[in-house]
């Protein structure tokens, strides 16, 4: 185990490997098909397992587990069983449709294995089997099979090299970079510092050149692409609430707590003051119906606090945050994703095609020219802007005077639909097109030499426009269509060039073409008779001259001249002899280049005479290509040339956007396949590592979250070849010493597992994440990872993490969630796909990301920007700050109207808002307008505060309940009794509800102890029975409802109506009858001694009884129980408030729509315009259209009681408007804290996030 602990993980195989093969050396003979077919039934067929989609059924209970769902059941439970069916059917509907839309969008949005396994199909390959080459299956390979590849196949399964010819291969499928990698039978020398080894291919990767034969040492599921998919098997995510969710959730269980007591306290309330409503009393001593009206309003008002729209405004506002993210490029397949984008802390990004443009680009061109009086060489920097990935819309400018405000003039100036603009200005010539005479002589020349001979280097790549659209695009070699692309800037086209190329012959037998071992091709070109080309003078005698193209590293230490510039001005090739301080000049600027996250190439020129092209045409041919190359190398005038400094660079809006999110509290973390030093100079750039930072200190190589102790799995060594042993033996060991800084670290860690007694300590630590499970004998192979605490400790201080694996990401992603952070990943390649999966919000690219990504994300980004990841969080936080809003207004209205109830029961009033209308109100107010609050745009401040506290958070906070809810809850009250006891007194004289219901007490309204008297009987106990309804009402009614009118006193008395009996003369505007109810026209006429008695029951209170004890209740002459002036006066002052409360809470949402005064914000959300309109259109209907006001209990208003209602609902609005001055004053103070505080968090410097202020 010595030597296994200083190995690297058999997830790449070359650790996997004993001394036992299972057929000897000889390649050739391969396995039989006897042991092939026993492997085969043994290891399984080589292909990726299928993934168990999770059912809808669970989907759905999922979606139940909502409390909000649960206590909305309970109420329509609560309003059947009180004969409310309507209001029953509407709430069960509701929950209904909101649970079945939700569960079929998560239910068909499932499977990213499947997208997998369809990119994982190949067509047969060449094996050999017994001795002879065979075409088989890939189902059927099995480790030890002989494998042939060749360019243009995908790899089968998991192999090491045997051998290869120029065999390179693209692993972006693995590494998410899609850079060409060479491969060889032979470990590579920066092996160490790789993901995955030289000497194997991996299944799924491409053959982009060369051919090769290698043995097979993994299959299926047992491959690297086999760890993607395992990592993608569908997981049990009914446990998986997001956070919203979980707010709402935790918001429920306080209301429920509420409900109880409401329950229980408005009915001790309500029964102890004998609380009767005026339109339905119970008789004076029943007690029994008093507790059961009594329990009946405590439950009427619990559920009324109930905000059962809540999920259907939720789902609403998420779905329009999808469209809206659809707008901006950010299409939404999981509708989750908005609500975790809004409360991200933590985004992982890949650095390709996301903060980068993810095309090659051409940013400096570095020459050498020796002045004619100077003895070393005078440095040529140029540089190219503006960078727009292949966009030929640039210009090239000496670096010195490209300026930052410079490159920002060029920025605003730049269409991309433009082939070729002028960015030249006063002081800043472009060299590549020189204007007048400020561009200097030198740099022009020296531009067109480098632009000219890259030209003709790179003619195997072209530059083209789609004929669709305004994209650029090209064909070749990604490194040579960054200097097409440069060449393109200073007017060199292949369709315009025609001349050029033939002045300057190609002589294609004498070409060294571009192999892995080479790293260098070269051109060789005729010269016109006058010796010039690209602005150079070639030496006398040249006929010919070669272009060189390759790593620095394979050219540099063969030139031997630079360019030299003539008295006049006029570069010479190969004019004077390369110094030692000129040659270590390049090697400073290569390491510069390098440093600055640059790619560089080098290109030389090489002038020759006819013996030299003797020469080399004495060897043409492609089997003489290397000694061609060696004579030119040994040339004694290999001229250095250009320099070129090459990069993916970041796209425009990368470094404004990570600023964003340090300013809201957001950390971005970049993890890359990438080597170290570009991702930390590109996260340098992007403002990911702060200029001020050491970038060690912040970044990392993913080896380092990985233990140097993997298992050796002896089953798959013995099925290896002596041969395929030997070369994996002979790669290099891992290097797993960390950075200086984590060395001491490393050390106690390697103490601390190499100590017998604390050793079987490690399982209980590392057993807390999917990384760490438990390994069988079939996933020994894979990566073993550090315990948990250390790789939170890794995760919270680095930014940057380079050569990342898949399980890498899924290690750090699950790591950041482990450790209470909301995280969002992004990625493009399959090798994301299982990190996509894991994170809070999986992004994936749109245009350079694979099927399998997209599938298994919640996110796609349609334009690949990062900037577009950064308005998705914007406007998750937009519908999370309005979703706020949303249940602060529902939390306000729905306690002022309970308190509103509580006031009535209290003070002895009638209620203000009852019944059927309760539910009018609910659905017309309550839910469809606070719709619009998912179109209303952003507030300020909402990317410039932390992200919100998941754990215990109830939607609203601190200053919301204290400045918000408080005083509404307070105000709504006062102003809505206000206008009820206004509108009864104006209507009867009277606003006490046992006073409007009437008393039996003898001779009551003559005392002025009510506005009716009752009568009844006494039974054989001496208990009086109040009759249904009063016999005599006197009220006091104010002309038109004008509270300053002078009182009219109206007298009714009881008539023998029968059931239903219509009123003559009766005007529903005031309730008057006429003299249909005159003394004169009654039984009463001869007063009601003539019909009724005094009598005393059994407690001695002398009341009205009636003469006739047998006679039929239906037959006495009583006043209708709705008519009657008491009565309907009571209803229309419950009218007022009642439009009152409906037309405040239309102008309340208003005020809640924006934290800024509303009379800016009148027209600025059209959706609330609508409804606004709507319910003005509904408040006239259950108003004015008499079958709706009758089935709901409301009657028409007359002007001047409808002003008095609407008045009171605008100083309602009002009042709000004085309390936001507060409100306001409160937010801003506690943004400024918040702003500070989210600073520091993106910068990684607390852990956990505090609570919200």
């Amino acid at each position: 185990m010595a030597d296994a602990s200083e190995r690297s993980s058999l997830a790449k195989c070359s650790d996997a490997v004993a001394d036992h093969g299972t057929f000897g050396s000889d390649e050739a003979q391969g396995l039989s098909d006897e042991e092939a077919a026993r492997r085969l039934a043994e290891d399984g067929p080589n292909e990726l397992d299928g993934t168990a989609s999770e059912s809808f059924l669970s989907i759905l209970i999922t979606q139940m587990k909502n409390v909000i769902f649960l206590l909305t059941l309970c109420a329509a439970c609560v309003s059947y069983a009180m004969g409310d069916g309507v209001k029953a059917a509407v709430l069960v509907g509701i929950v209904v449709f909101v649970c079945g839309i939700n569960a079929i969008g998560e239910y068909s949005a499932q499977d990213a294995g499947a997208e997998l396994r369809k990119q994982m199909a190949r067509a047969p390959v060449t094996a050999v089997r017994a001795g002879r080459e065979a075409e088989i299956e890939v189902r059927q390979l099995v480790v030890g099979d002989i494998v042939k590849v060749h360019m243009g196949d995908m790899v089968p399964a998991d192999m090491v090299i045997l051998h290869s010819v120029d065999l390179q291969t693209n692993e972006a499928v693995l590494t998410g970079e899609p850079h060409e990698k060479a491969k060889s039978s032979k470990p590579g020398k920066k092996d160490d510092d790789e993901s995955f080894k030289s000497n194997m291919l991996y299944s799924g990767t491409s053959v982009v050149s060369g051919s090769g034969k290698g043995e097979i040492v993994a299959t299926g599921m047992h491959t690297q692409v086999g760890l993607i998919a395992k990592r993608l098997k569908s997981t049990d995510t009914t446990a998986n609430i997001n956070p919203l969710q979980q707010s709402i959730n935790y918001l429920g269980q306080v209301i429920g707590g509420i409900c109880v007591v409401i329950i229980v306290v408005a009915t001790a309330v309500s029964f102890a003051t004998g609380y009767q409503n005026p339109m339905d009393p119970c008789a004076d001593d029943d007690d029994v119906c008093l507790l059961m009206s009594s329990a009946s309003r405590g439950l009427i008002m619990a559920v009324s606090i109930i905000p059962h729209g809540l999920p259907f405004v939720v789902m609403v506002m998420l779905r329009v945050g999808s469209q809206e993210m659809a707008v901006r490029h950010a299409v939404v397949t999981r509708r989750t994703a908005v609500d975790y984008l809004g409360a991200t802390s933590v985004i992982c990004t890949d650095k390709t095609g996301t903060l980068t443009l993810g095309k090659m680009t051409a940013q400096a061109a570095i020459g050498l020219c020796r002045a004619p009086s100077s003895e070393e060489a005078a440095e040529s920097h140029l540089e190219f802007y503006p960078l727009k990935g292949l966009s030929p819309n640039g210009g090239m400018f000496e670096a010195s005077k490209l300026t930052p405000e410079a490159r920002k003039r060029m920025d605003t100036k730049f269409c991309m639909r433009e082939r070729r603009q002028t960015f030249a200005e006063p002081g800043l010539p472009d060299v590549s097109a020189p204007v007048g005479d400020e561009a200097d002589e030198l740099s022009a020349r020296m531009a067109r030499a480098h632009l000219v001979m890259g030209f003709l280097n790179c003619y195997g790549t072209k530059l083209a426009r789609a004929e669709d659209s305004d994209e650029w695009f090209t064909t070749g070699n990604m490194t040579e269509a960054a200097i097409k692309v440069a060449a393109a800037k200073g007017g060199l086209w292949d369709d315009e060039a025609a001349d050029l190329q033939a002045n300057l012959e190609r002589q294609l037998d004498l070409e060294v073409p571009f192999t892995s071992g080479r790293k260098m091709m070269a051109t060789i070109h005729a010269l016109p008779s006058d010796g010039l080309a690209a602005g150079m003078r070639f030496p006398a005698g040249t006929s010919h001259f070669a272009v060189l193209k390759g790593a620095p590293d394979r050219i540099l230490p063969h030139l031997s001249a630079v360019l030299a510039a003539s008295a006049e001005g006029e570069l010479q090739a190969a004019g004077a002899e390369m110094s030692e301080e000129e040659r270590g000049v390049v090697k400073q600027k290569n390491s510069d280049l390098a440093a600055r996250a640059l790619r560089s190439l080098l290109v030389a020129i090489c002038p020759l005479d006819s013996g030299e092209m003797d020469h080399l045409r004495s060897r043409a041919g492609a089997g003489s290509a290397e000694e061609r190359l060696q004579a030119l190398l040994g040339s004694s005038k290999l001229c250095f040339l250009t320099l070129w400094g090459i990069f993916d660079p970041p796209r425009s809006q990368v470094p404004l956007s990570v600023q964003e999110c340090h300013g809201a509290g957001i950390r971005v973390v970049m993890i890359t396949g990438d080597q170290r030093e570009t991702a930390m100079a590109i996260a340098q750039q992007c403002n990911i590592i702060e200029k001020d930072v050491d970038p060690l200190t912040r970044s990392a190589v993913c080896k380092e979250l990985q233990t140097a102790a993997p298992v050796v799995d002896k089953s798959v060594s013995r099925s290896l070849s002596k041969q395929a042993t030997e070369i994996l033996d002979s790669s290099p060991m891992a290097d797993w010493k960390r950075t200086t800084s984590a060395d001491s670290e490393r050390k106690k860690r390697e103490a601390f597992y190499s100590n017998e007694e604390t050793a079987v300590r490690e399982p209980s630590l590392t057993r807390q994440l999917s990384i760490h499970e438990e390994k069988t004998p079939k996933s020994k192979h894979e990566p073993q990872y550090l315990p948990v605490e250390e790789i939170a400790e890794l995760a919270s201080r680095v930014n940057v993490w380079a050569r990342a694996q898949p399980t890498d990401k899924v290690a750090l992603v699950e790591s950041l969630i482990h450790e209470g952070h909301v995280t969002a990943m992004t990625g493009d390649g399959v090798n994301d796909a299982p990190a996509l999966k894991q994170a809070d919000a999986g992004i994936a690219m749109g245009i350079s990301g694979t099927a399998v990504a997209k599938n298994a994300s919640d996110l796609i980004l349609m334009d690949d920007d990062f900037a577009t990841i950064v308005a998705a969080v914007r406007e998750g936080r937009r519908i999370y700050s309005n979703t706020q809003k949303y249940v602060t207004f529902n939390l306000c209205v729905k306690a002022a109207e309970c308190n509103c109830l509580m006031a009535a029961i209290l003070f002895s009033v009638p209620m203000p808002i009852r019944g059927l209308q309760l539910l009018l109100n609910l659905v017309v107010t309550h839910i469809l307008p606070p719709l619009c609050l998912a179109w209303e745009r952003p507030e300020d401040y909402v990317m410039k505060v932390p992200p919100r506290k998941i754990k215990g958070d109830i939607v609203v906070s601190r200053v919301m309940w204290l400045f918000r809810w408080l005083p509404f809850v307070i105000c709504m009250p006062l102003c809505v009794m206000a206008c009820l006891a206004l509108g009864v007194w104006s209507a009867t004289g009277y606003f006490n509800g046992n006073d409007l219901i009437g008393s039996s007490r003898f001779n009551a309204v003559e005392d002025g102890l009510a506005a009716c008297e009752i009568a009844g009987m006494l039974n054989s106990d001496g208990k009086f029975i109040d009759d249904a309804a009063p016999f005599h009402c006197v009220c006091f009614s104010r002309a038109g409802g004008n509270p300053f009118a002078e009182p009219t006193k109206i007298e009714q008395w009881g008539r023998n109506l029968g059931d239903d009996a219509p009123i003559d003369g009766f005007n529903r505007w005031t309730g008057s009858t006429g003299d249909f109810f005159e003394k004169a026209n009654t039984p009463y006429k001869d007063g009601p001694s003539s019909l009724l008695e005094s009598c005393s029951d059994r407690r001695g209170i002398k009341r009205w009884c009636w003469k006739d004890k047998a006679g039929e209740d239906r037959l006495r002459p009583w006043l209708p129980s709705s008519h009657n002036c008491a009565a309907y006066g009571a209803q229309m002052g419950q009218s007022m408030s009642y439009v009152s409360i409906h037309f405040g809470e239309i102008l309340t949402l208003l005020t809640f729509r924006t934290d800024s005064p509303c009379v800016f914000n009148l027209c600025t959300n059209l959706v609330y315009t609508g409804f606004f309109l709507f319910n003005i259109c509904m408040l006239v209907t259950f108003v004015y259209f008499r079958p709706v006001a009758q089935a709901i209990g409301l009657t028409p208003l007359c002007p001047m009681r409808l002003f008095i209602a609407l008045g009171f609902a605008i100083l309602l609005a009002c009042l709000n408007e004085l309390v936001k001055v507060v409100y306001r004053m409160r937010m801003t103070a506690s943004n400024d804290i918040l702003a500070k505080e989210a600073l520091r968090r993106s910068l990684g410097r607390q852990k956990i996030p505090e609570p919200n202020p």
